[in-house]
């Protein structure tokens, strides 16, 4: 089988129906790969999500965090539960779970979220009580199944006014996906984060990877390795960074997700040994349906995946790409993974004309935020990097700097949607203007550490709990009202700065929030945003790091092309030698039968001595002295190695005036073995030009 699909994509002479077969074996193959890569995504945040809770929540037999009810896409209850914990130095004495705090109850009616009620809680005989007047009023009690909360049928009568309807009889499950990190004992925090990096830096060495991958290898793979991405590499990062993000480190898991997507689409294409554009698409359709399946963005996932990956809108391209995004989209739908976190936050309302100013001030801000965040991170790998740590204890280092200052502010630690959720609704209530700024501050210092050291994962979830943080401080600093938006479009501008996708940014927050005015308010902070990072940035971080690792990011892909071939490739091996002990008779008759030639002097070893040509040597032949063929020989300006790539030969020829310029072996032995003529160069041109043109229209 796999010999059959690869002799069919890769047929020289192909038949008129051929390429209509080939793309529609294509979109059937996508569809295969992004269930696929929607299953590893899946598989992977189970496991990170598993880690977590195995690590910090399963200790605990009191409510955590969110347990939500979803009656349908526009109705669902949710309680949030938070300990009466005690924070810095002093929390290092609690060493037991609260069993009694507070709670909020937050309720979705009709596609709108009402205002959150304040409770009290109280955990006893595996019972949790909450009580929602202080003055003794009504009461709400639910029982643990499982790690779920469901109401005791005595008590069902209290949730009526929170049901999308008083005649509402279905059964009430509240499902618990994690719990929150300012309800475990900081003595706990500590120890994980510190155990927990040790056990990563010894991973490091057990699976001998020298570093982490992410996003940006996938585009250097696009550009200079026909698309293909090392499995082994792909399947070691994602353990790392399942281990990094369940054990609570600042880091996102986006990036990982897009890696781990890239590598399995890249691998089925190499696998089936398809060529580089079936492997680049097939690796694009990887990255789609990872996006889509965490996201429930596809629409998103396929403008991301051109934007940012890709770097071309073909139809051979983006047909499969769409369709593995769907795919990936359904997989994750069947098997009830939602991401809802941001709908529903903010209640559709026109915005006017004097506003809009203000969302530029937004994106100018948080543009500002997102370039210290990314030279944050720049500038302690550099420092890393110069130290003389060894690699398996600098993800312990992270996690014990990070562990002490979680002691004050938990909320830095893990995934940051609940975080950024809770930013968004809390409208300056917990998250007071000081807060915000010292998370701000904290935040962008634990994931710099923290990717710096080694605790792998992505810059995409930090940047959009920073950016949040950042819109929601200037709505506090300015006029509390516009709290949700402001904090919604400094989301969307500081992510697009970072991850170089603006329009797949406005779709993201769009496709999540799913309101119009949100989305026009986000329209304008990215282009400011986007602005200010490209001229004192780079256009993203994953480009800043493809440029760091030598490629021009800037070049066409024709450029790309020429850079990956070799002046081998095109040199003639039909050219004219003599010895440098030849007399004057014998140079004149070589050239003489060879008018329009170079002849090139050369010793027993086919050692470049220089080369002589007619309109150089006439003077000297027409005296006929006692010269020989080694005094006329004139070492040429310009040689050019077997090992040269056709760009920089490209770039020699422009300078060069005359036949043909030599090629020798290596600049070691100068044994010569081939002449490169400026016609050669300039058909391998054409030749890369007419590939590029092909790959970007999606023809054979």
């Amino acid at each position: 089988m796999l010999e059959t699909l690869s002799k069919l994509f890769n047929r020289k002479q192909k038949p008129p129906y051929q390429s209509g077969i080939n793309l529609l074996l294509l979109l059937v193959l996508s569809v295969v790969i992004g269930a696929g890569v929607a299953y590893a995504t899946l598989g992977f945040m189970k496991t990170f999500e598993r880690v977590v809770n195995w690590v910090y929540f399963d200790w605990s037999e009191t409510p955590s965090g969110r347990y939500t009810h979803k009656f349908d896409s526009r109705n669902k209850l949710q309680f949030d539960f938070r300990g009466n914990n005690e924070h810095g130095l002093k929390g290092l004495k609690q060493t037991q779970w609260a069993t009694n705090g507070t709670c909020s109850i937050l309720t979705t009616r009709d596609g709108e979220r009402l205002d959150p009620v304040q409770a009290d809680w109280q955990y006893s005989n595996k019972k949790v009580q909450i009580t929602i007047d202080k003055a003794g009023g009504a009461t709400l009690d639910l029982v643990f199944v499982n790690s779920d909360l469901q109401p005791e049928n005595k008590s069902r009568a209290g949730f009526i006014e929170h049901l999308p309807s008083p005649d509402y009889k279905g059964a009430l499950l509240f499902k618990y996906k994690q719990g929150s990190f300012t309800d475990v004992p900081k003595w706990h925090i500590l120890a994980a984060l510190t155990g927990g990096g040790l056990f990563i830096g010894l991973l490091y060495v057990a699976l001998k990877l020298p570093r982490g991958h992410g996003p940006a290898d996938a585009i250097i793979a696009r550009i200079n390795n026909d698309g293909i991405l090392p499995i082994r590499e792909g399947i070691s990062t994602a353990l790392i960074c399942a281990s990094s993000i369940g054990l609570g480190a600042s880091v996102g898991r986006y990036g990982p997700a897009v890696h781990l997507g890239a590598t399995l689409g890249s691998g089925f294409g190499h696998a089936f040994k398809l060529g580089r554009t079936n492997t680049v698409t097939f690796l694009g359709c990887g990255v789609a349906s990872a996006i889509a399946c965490s996201f429930n963005t596809p629409i998103a996932a396929v403008i991301f995946t051109h934007e940012a990956i890709i770097g071309h809108y073909s139809l051979r391209a983006f047909a499969p790409i769409t369709i593995a995004a769907v795919a990936g989209n359904a997989v994750a739908i069947h098997h009830g993974r939602f991401f809802d976190g941001f709908q529903n936050l903010t209640a559709p309302a026109e915005l006017t004309l004097d506003q809009y100013p203000l969302f530029a001030i937004v994106g100018l801000v948080s543009g500002l935020f997102a370039i210290i965040y990314m030279r944050s991170i720049v500038f302690m790998g550099k420092t890393v990097k110069k130290t003389n740590i060894p690699l398996w204890s600098r993800p312990m280092i992270a996690g014990l700097a990070i562990g002490i200052v979680a002691l004050w502010l938990p909320n830095l630690l893990g995934l940051v949607e609940e975080t950024t959720t809770q930013v968004i609704q809390d409208e300056g209530v917990e998250y007071i203007l000081q807060v915000l700024c010292l998370l701000i501050i904290f935040k962008i210092a634990a994931t710099a550490l923290c990717l710096s050291c080694g605790m792998h994962g992505g810059v995409f979830g930090p940047a959009l709990c920073i950016g949040a943080m950042v819109g929601a401080a200037l709505a506090m600093a300015y006029d509390a009202s516009y709290y949700q938006i402001f904090a919604l479009a400094g989301m969307g501008a500081c992510i697009s700065s970072v991850v170089g996708a603006p329009i797949a940014t406005i779709l993201i927050v769009f496709e999540l929030n799913q309101n119009y005015s949100v989305a026009t308010a986000v329209m304008v902070a990215v282009v400011i945003s986007n602005l200010l990072t490209n001229k004192y940035f780079a256009r993203s971080f994953f480009l800043f790091q493809v440029q760091a690792a030598g490629f021009d990011i800037n070049a066409g892909r024709e450029v790309l092309i020429l850079q990956r071939r070799r002046i081998k490739e095109v040199m003639e091996k039909d050219y004219f030698t003599i010895e440098p002990e030849a007399d004057l008779n014998a140079v004149e008759k070589a050239l003489r039968a060879n008018p329009e030639s170079d002849l090139f002097v050369t010793d027993s070893q086919q050692k470049l001595l220089g080369t002589i040509n007619l309109a150089g040597a006439w003077d000297n032949l027409k005296k006929n002295n006692n010269q020989t063929a080694a005094d006329l020989a004139k070492l040429p300006e310009h040689i050019l190695t077997e090992d040269t790539d056709l760009n920089r030969g490209f770039e020699i020829i422009e300078e060069f005036v005359g036949v043909s310029i030599p090629v020798v072996e290596n600049e070691e032995n100068m044994r010569l073995t081939g002449i490169i003529y400026e016609a050669n160069v300039i058909q391998a041109y054409n030749e890369a030009v007419k590939t590029a043109r092909g790959e970007e229209q999606g023809l054979e």
